[in-house]
């Protein structure tokens, strides 16, 4: 009698187990048949800031179920597939703004979505690039900031990227050096010239030698070519553009003494200076003004072309006016002529944009310092252009570029006074020694809102997921910027929030109704579990949500096809031999009108159901490992069970 009180009692306890994992090894089942939300995010490996923000982004997003694995990547493996293959899933580091609000344009707008182009993620919308289209020929302001609004608010919505921060500039600077400006982007970039023409020795007014550290070699000794900050800061010295900026990122005169802009936006005219000459000695003049933006033209250079494309024809009156013709009315054109190296006709003449310029022929320019000498991938000495047209400039006797590849390394010299300051800003492990050494400059007095500006970019090519605004709100929801800021930066950051961040370009951007996403994880969590992306098998990971019903396999789900049984999409959207002509749909569409109310009440109800039932579905799986745990349990207590039933034989 014990025996089959015992038999039984196994029976039970294994029947059990059975029911419980059946529903458990099910789920396991359906979620191996569903892909995860699992990403590979890469980080530029060189640049600590890129790799420091993408582990704790790593980190941050385990709290709502997705798996975004950073991984360091090289520079030349992330920028080739960018520019050519479009393969990456995710990126996260700086793209660096320009010094007005364009980029918006090469960001997202479809017209950048090509080999080289700078829609990397390739968003595509018609709507927000004609708002783009219309914001860049509005030329006032206040009707071109709303445009820029719109747009914004637009990309919200569907956010291509998250804005993260911009890595304040702060450099370590020796004290022995003033002259230096605050431009937004730092006190040393390519389009703050006044730095360059201003700094000077505090004990010597002229003459005295700079040195600064590079972390790598420049890649370009052509100025137009130049698409890197190295790169672009040492031409920026070499050549002239007609005009720069303030310190309030106002356009002023530069190689240009003036300009007049017809009522109708579409003719400006500049003014040049009378006596500025080319290193070699040939004078400059309106020749060569022409000349540089129709070479930009005929070989269709892939830079500045909003700014090209929108230019019809040049002219020249005299040796010092030159004329240009616009296609239509360009907000941006002032601003556009500071980006365009003016470069030598009688140097450049038939050779290709990209030629190799080498650095023994000396690059020849008019800016206020001349190439002197240099050693290939370790240095690069420029001289004062003792011609330069604009009287008492540069301060400067000489500007040496010096690579020093360890940041260590370049704050040892910093220190030591073997060189007095850095390319870029000082990098976090430095910052509270930099703050306490007495012989550098206090780093409040040199810090700049940065022109860095970090994002995690998604590309819209490749996995449905993050094509997905749910999703991506989602992210931006459980991504604490501050945090960022704080653990890549030490607090030398501005958090942004918007894709022209009023912090960089000026209170006047300020969109009082922006779309911000605040960091809420409690919320990234609830959107995506609307939008049913679950963790089915309770690994911590979510799946992807269940694939709509689709009975005739067209693609088109059941609840979108007029006729889910029948593959295709047929005409006026009803199926095969119900309308046969327009009237008929006319009548068809008259006689349903009338349940339209009932419909729309009946979607309601059945949307605020299927929220219930996720939800639902979301605690139970919860529990599953319990449930499974117990299930083996009940198998074990059986098996003991039948083994005492059969020693009691």
């Amino acid at each position: 009698m014990i025996r089959k009180k015992l038999v039984l009692s196994a029976l039970i306890s294994l029947l059990l187990g059975i029911v419980t994992i059946v529903p458990v090894f099910s789920s396991r089942v359906e979620a191996q048949a569903r892909e995860e939300l699992s990403f590979e995010m890469w980080t530029l490996d060189w640049d600590t800031i890129s790799v420091d923000a993408g582990d704790v982004i790593e980190q941050m997003l385990r709290d709502i179920g997705i798996r975004m694995k950073a991984m360091p990547t090289s520079e030349e493996v992330l920028y080739d597939n960018l520019d050519l293959e479009h393969t990456y899933e995710v990126y996260e580091m700086s793209r660096g703004f320009w010094a007005y609000p364009v980029d918006i344009h090469d960001r997202f707008h479809s017209e950048e979505i090509r080999d080289y182009g700078l829609n990397y993620a390739g968003y595509s919308n018609p709507e927000f690039d004609a708002l783009i289209d219309e914001a860049f020929k509005e030329m006032d302001f206040e009707k071109r900031t709303k445009l820029l609004w719109d747009a914004q608010r637009l990309l919200a919505e569907d956010p291509p990227y998250i804005p993260l921060f911009t890595s304040d500039d702060v450099h370590a600077l020796r004290k022995e050096w003033t002259g230096y400006h605050r431009l937004s982007g730092g006190i040393f970039n390519w389009y703050n010239r006044l730095t360059t023409i201003d700094l000077r020795h505090v004990d010597q007014e002229y003459g005295a030698d700079f040195i600064m550290a590079y972390p790598s070699y420049i890649d370009h000794y052509n100025p137009i070519a130049a698409d890197d900050g190295r790169s672009m800061l040492v031409m920026s010295m070499v050549f002239d553009a007609l005009v720069s900026y303030d310190e309030d990122m106002n356009i002023i005169p530069w190689l240009a003494t003036d300009w007049t802009i017809s009522p109708d936006y579409l003719t400006i005219t500049f003014n040049i200076v009378h006596n500025a000459k080319w290193h070699d000695g040939v004078p400059l003049t309106a020749e060569d003004v022409k000349f540089t933006v129709d070479f930009y033209k005929e070989q269709d250079i892939p830079y500045d072309v909003a700014l090209m494309t929108r230019i019809e024809s040049v002219e020249t009156d005299g040796d010092y006016t030159v004329i240009f013709h616009m296609t239509e009315p360009y907000a941006w054109a002032l601003n556009g002529f500071e980006d365009v190296p003016i470069v030598p006709k009688h140097i450049w003449e038939g050779k290709a944009w990209d030629w190799a310029v080498h650095p023994d022929m000396m690059p020849i320019g008019s800016g206020p310092f001349k190439w002197d000498s240099y050693l290939d991938g370790e240095w690069i000495k420029l001289v004062a252009n003792p011609d330069f047209w604009m009287e008492g400039k540069p301060h400067l006797g000489s500007f040496t570029i010096r690579v020093i590849a360890e940041s260590s390394a370049r704050f040892l010299a910093i220190k030591k006074n073997e060189v007095h300051t850095e390319r870029y800003e000082l990098d976090i492990g430095f910052i509270e020694a930099a703050k306490m050494d007495p012989n550098l400059v206090p780093l409040e007095d040199t810090w700049c809102v940065g022109m860095w500006d970090y994002i995690i970019d998604f590309n819209q090519r490749t996995d449905p997921a993050l094509q997905d605004p749910a999703v991506k709100k989602a992210i931006a929801h459980a991504v604490d910027k501050q945090r960022l800021v704080d653990i890549a930066r030490l607090g030398y950051g501005t958090v942004t929030d918007t894709f022209i961040p009023p912090a960089f370009f000026g209170p006047a951007y300020e969109d009082p109704n922006a779309v911000k996403y605040e960091y809420n994880v409690f919320l990234a969590n609830k959107i995506l579990d609307t939008a049913g992306y679950l963790d089915i098998d309770a690994d911590g990971i979510r799946e992807m949500p269940a694939p709509a019903p689709d009975r005739d396999g067209d693609g088109i789900p059941d609840d979108k096809d007029a006729c889910p049984d029948i593959p295709g999409l047929p005409e006026y959207g009803g199926c095969p031999g119900e309308v046969k002509k327009l009237e008929d749909l006319v009548k068809r569409v008259d006689s349903l009108a009338a349940s339209v109310g009932e419909l729309a009440a009946l979607k309601t109800d059945l949307a605020t159901l299927k929220t219930d039932l996720e939800a639902l579905r979301s605690q139970l799986t919860s529990s599953i490992n319990i449930a499974y745990g117990l299930a083996i349990v009940a198998i074990i207590i059986a098996v003991v069970a039948v083994y005492f039933a059969r020693r009691r034989e």
